[in-house]
């Protein structure tokens, strides 16, 4: 045949190698089995190449059995990289069950990824117990994801697995586990094993609804148990969307500061005097994100000081410091005794990229930092329900960093004055300077993709 002598069939395998598995990686699954029926030549070539058939999934009420038991010949020794839908066990939950653990469960040694979507809880459950007392060594990454907070029947809860399941040692035998992503509301703190090697701990959302002490001590151990962890994303607080989490005093809960070395990012969804005290008592030189949510990267003006005073955290590529939660009618005077030192915190962010705040009272401009000289690579400026500031005040920010060499000029700027409030907004004439020489409360500036739902 003429496709024998073609030119990219008189290349060497180690390059067509390349080339073919560099096309899967772009055009999906499917291209494998496309490659293998063109010739002679790519059918040998690409059924020698085991990368390209690792991985399967479960993903339809009706499995292609056959395909699927030919892809696991073709995948040889390679890592395996088994994914589970929910569709799978719909119609025919426990045979279904028992055909896929007769396929995976003899290569346990070689699974690389698992990961369950909406799996029904007891299936889970029995596909987790596989891994006890069993070496998987490749395993690298799991992932049990519940998207889904209801059942298709309106308000029935998904159920989670029994509280006297012990998820401890399911792990046990997977020494080389990176990432761990587990967002199914059974995911019980006690049950985290001490993951030394772990890269990627992500649990919720809803998923750890205990005391805020409690919480925090997770945390804590987390990060002492896991020296290499570099992201880790926790939600804490009930598993509803109209329950609020419970305000609690932990004032008393604040450590002398301790040192994690790796955290890059730290994703604490919950009340922000518990994510402040946490951030309080770490030093975190590497990280540069508190998470992708609005709310969920906010701090207390008392723990901006405290970052600042020991330079916790110098690489910050973004903050949401709150002042009175409650605006003008919250009895706490708390915050405006520390107004006095968010001037001088402020200029110590020397890598903030986007600064935000809300409900900060200024006092008349007297605490509104000189932004015009600090933060030299800040280009995003938000004021989401600010007081005591005045919008010639910002005006000077602005055209300072404009004018200046040593300071990156702003791209963007948002002021919400919140509804039927019209001190601190800008009025027509300064409205239309600001939008000849930025992004002026433009809806398709948001600070990091985050949820502005004020």
């Amino acid at each position: 045949m003429l496709l024998d002598t073609t030119p990219i069939n008189t290349l060497p395998f180690d390059i067509f190698q390349l080339i073919i598995t560099g096309c899967r990686e772009q055009e999906g699954e499917s291209f494998a089995l496309a490659s293998s029926h063109v010739c002679r030549v790519w059918r040998r070539h690409v059924l020698d190449m085991p990368l390209l058939w690792n991985r399967l999934e479960f993903a339809t009420d009706a499995p292609k059995w056959d395909m699927l038991e030919a892809k696991l010949k073709r995948s040889g020794q390679a890592p395996l990289d088994i994914v589970l839908e929910e569709k799978v066990f719909l119609k025919s939950g426990m045979p279904h069950l028992r055909r896929i653990m007769q396929m995976i469960v003899p290569h346990i040694e070689r699974w690389r990824l698992l990961r369950m979507e909406d799996v029904p809880h007891k299936i889970r459950r029995v596909l987790l117990d596989q891994l006890r007392g069993k070496a998987a060594p490749l395993l690298h990454r799991v992932e049990v994801v519940q998207e889904r907070k209801y059942d298709r029947k309106w308000g029935s809860r998904t159920k989670s697995t029994s509280r006297h399941w012990d998820a401890r040692k399911v792990f046990d035998g997977a020494p080389n586990l990176r990432h761990l992503e587990w967002t199914t509301p059974e995911a019980e703190q006690c049950l985290l094993p001490p993951f030394r090697n772990l890269l990627t701990l992500k649990m919720g959302p809803g998923t750890l609804d205990i005391k805020a002490e409690q919480f925090i001590k997770l945390v804590f151990r987390i990060l002492s148990a896991a020296p290499a962890l570099q992201e880790l994303s926790l939600s804490h607080g009930p598993d509803s969307d109209y329950d609020e989490p419970e305000d609690e005093d932990v004032e008393h809960l604040v450590q002398p500061p301790t040192t994690h070395s790796s955290l890059q990012l730290l994703h604490l969804s919950g009340l922000t005097n518990v994510r402040s005290v946490i951030l309080r008592s770490l030093i975190l030189p590497k990280l540069r994100t508190l998470g992708g949510g609005f709310l969920d990267a906010t701090i207390d003006i008392l723990c901006c000081k405290s970052l600042a005073k020991f330079n916790c955290t110098p690489n910050l590529h973004g903050v949401v410091i709150e002042g009175n939660a409650g605006g003008a009618q919250n009895r706490d005077p708390a915050p405006h005794s520390r107004m006095p030192s968010l001037p001088t915190a402020i200029t110590s962010f020397q890598s903030l990229v986007i600064l935000a705040f809300r409900f900060v009272d200024f006092g008349g401009d007297k605490w509104l930092p000189n932004l015009g000289n600090c933060c030299p690579h800040l280009k995003s400026l938000m004021l989401i329900r600010c007081t005591g500031y005045t919008v010639k005040a910002i005006q000077t920010i602005v055209e300072a960093r404009m004018e200046s060499e040593e300071v990156e000029s702003l791209e963007s700027l948002r002021i919400n004055t919140g509804w039927g409030e019209r001190a601190g907004a800008a009025s027509d004439d300064e409205a239309a300077w600001f939008k000849r020489v930025l992004k002026f409360n433009s809806e398709d500036v948001s600070w990091n993709e985050f949820d502005e739902d004020d």
